[in-house]
């Protein structure tokens, strides 16, 4: 499934090096390879794709707990660049959806065996009911095109103008279910879809419509907004949906000794039991480079320290005895190592985030940022922070951090480890391991959010406890689980995954903590008199964040209303 068609199928002509149109689908082969193109265009919220294509790895990093290197960072969702000229990030590609069209019209009317039809029509229809469900998240309620347009006829209306909000979310769930039930129950092939990838999706999508009804307001005009009475129905589609996938038996959490590093496995280790769809790489044709551009800079080939885990996100995570709390921190606060006012936390944490001493492929990642020499005491005004300089054999400035003089050093006095390969030094375009699209435990996850907002607390609590029994994490129970648990929790063990922007807006929390948001750090400074470290909170961007009410949609915008008379704007723009 990693061969790539391009421009198999031009319907003018039949040159000599091509296929044309009619013989696709008259040889499984040949139908298979242009599925396998249509899997290369699907927009997975992914790692880079510098080859081309939809590239979404931005996104992984570009919330509330998350920055970018260099402390100017002002990224266009989060600091209020979205207008109607601006769609941040945006997927509105019906180019894609009649190539899924086309390909659906024509194997159902194929002379191939039924059971290949059946199943190639089936993992097409859940690549399409995905993207619509993508385009929602973003959009609320889009054309619907679900046929082949005849581009040299009149286009009907009803494929011209938006179709409501509520009507998609039933489209997509309804089409998902019909998959469903086309396809194979094969776990093996990560990189394809089968029944449990359609469930998983069905999962996906009606919970976003249940928060959606739950916490949204529904326009007039219905074209964003579910209505509230829906919320139940679309949450319990969702818990049933993500069980479907839990009981199958096909996928298990990964476990370990060593909860850091089994955590840190599942992101970088490929086609693992917890798997249930992963965009597949190869490191050629078909590369990214994540590590590359995320590696601590010293271990990089000059692209390092990209996207900065926030102070916000170090403290968001939950003690280990089932507490939160907020450790002391400046001059009078002298702690052993760089990471010890967080060693209590969830170890998720520590698959997260380097901190100060972590190891790095055996390598110590130092973020220190100057060394005090005061004796019998600290005093910041005194430190010492300057590349070159050293204080009694010490380097002043660590080698990863803030002060070495380029242009890729972290703002925030941490840098991401999830999802970035133990491979120091690889070179550009050439990393291979997968982007992991859907995995159990988002499952568990699902249902945990689904059966609290239906007043299920005690299945809520017993799903919610699969991911934080694997870390170690006091269980919970009807009594003592709420809802900023639930949220807690899914974000501890989703983060950089590419769901946390989303949840902020189906929560309807977004406008709270975004706007007026300035982000934190740490100055992490050596104390040499006593080999201790203490810590300076400072600013991680340099500009204060945005996010207003018309941002919980993006824009339809101007350009393509101009195109498409029959469309109209998102609300507030």
């Amino acid at each position: 499934m990693l061969a790539s068609c391009e421009d198999v199928l031009n319907l003018n002509e039949v040159p000599r090096d091509r296929v044309s149109g009619e013989q696709v689908f008259q040889d499984e082969a040949f139908a298979e390879a242009l599925a396998a193109d249509l899997y290369a265009k699907f927009p997975f919220t992914s790692f880079s794709t510098p080859n081309g294509g939809h590239n979404f790895a931005g996104s992984l990093g570009h919330h509330d707990l998350g920055t970018q290197r260099g402390g100017s960072f002002t990224g266009c969702r989060t600091h209020g660049g979205m207008n109607i000229n601006t769609d941040c990030e945006g997927l509105w590609d019906y180019e894609y959806i009649r190539e899924l069209n086309f390909f659906i019209e024509n194997i159902r009317e194929s002379p191939l065996s039924e059971n290949f039809k059946t199943q190639m029509e089936g993992e097409v229809k859940v690549l399409r009911a995905a993207l619509y469900y993508k385009m929602q998240k973003r959009y609320g309620g889009v054309p619907l095109v679900d046929v082949v347009l005849d581009p040299f006829e009149e286009v009907p209306e009803e494929y011209t103008v938006r179709s409501t909000e509520e009507a998609i979310a039933d489209f997509i769930d309804t089409e998902l279910e019909t998959a469903a039930g086309m396809l194979s129950e094969d776990s093996e092939q990560t990189g394809r879809v089968n029944r449990w990838t359609a469930y998983a999706y069905k999962a996906r999508a009606n919970l976003w419509s249940a928060s959606i009804a739950n916490f949204g307001t529904l326009a007039d005009n219905r074209l964003t907004g579910i209505p509230s009475s829906r919320a139940d129905e679309f949450y319990e589609k969702a818990s049933a949906a993500a069980r479907q996938v839990i009981n199958s038996g096909n996928y298990s959490l990964l476990q370990g000794s060593d909860p850091v590093q089994t955590f840190f496995n599942i992101g970088v280790e490929d086609s693992n039991a917890e798997t249930i769809f992963e965009k597949i790489y190869n490191g050629v044709e078909i590369n990214h480079a994540f590590a590359h551009q995320n590696q601590p800079t010293p271990y990089s080939e000059g692209q390092g320290s990209q996207l900065n885990p926030t102070l916000e996100l170090v403290n968001h995570f939950e003690n280990l005895d089932g507490t939160f709390s907020t450790p002391a921190l400046g001059p009078d606060n002298l702690y052993p190592t760089g990471s010890a006012p967080w060693d209590n936390k969830d170890p998720r944490l520590h698959a997260t985030v380097f901190f100060e001493g972590s190891l790095y492929a055996g390598n110590v990642v130092e973020l220190y940022e100057g060394i005090d020499p005061t004796v019998g005491g600290t005093n910041p005004d005194a430190v010492i922070s300057e590349v070159g300089v050293s204080h009694n054999g010490k380097p002043s400035v660590g080698s990863a951090s803030r002060r070495q003089a380029n242009q890729f050093f972290p703002s925030t006095g941490f840098l991401l480890k999830k999802l970035v390969a133990e491979t120091p030094l690889i070179p550009d375009d050439t990393e291979r391991y997968n982007w992991k699209e859907l995995r159990l435990a988002e499952m568990y996850l699902i249902a945990a959010e689904s059966e609290f907002e239906l007043g299920n607390l005690a299945d809520a609590a017993m799903y919610l406890n699969y991911t934080r029994e694997r870390v170690g994490l006091m269980p919970l129970n009807s009594g003592t689980i709420t809802r900023d648990r639930v949220r807690i929790e899914r974000t501890s063990e989703l983060i950089y995954e590419g769901h946390r922007w989303d949840d902020l807006r189906r929560w309807r929390t977004a406008l709270d903590v975004l706007d007026g948001q300035i982000v934190h750090g740490l100055r992490v400074i050596y104390h040499d008199d006593s080999g201790q470290y203490y810590f300076l909170e400072i600013n991680g961007e340099a500009t204060q964040r945005e996010f207003r009410p018309e941002h919980y949609y993006n824009p339809i915008t101007q350009e393509r209303i101009e195109t498409n008379g029959d469309l109209v704007e998102n609300p507030g723009y």
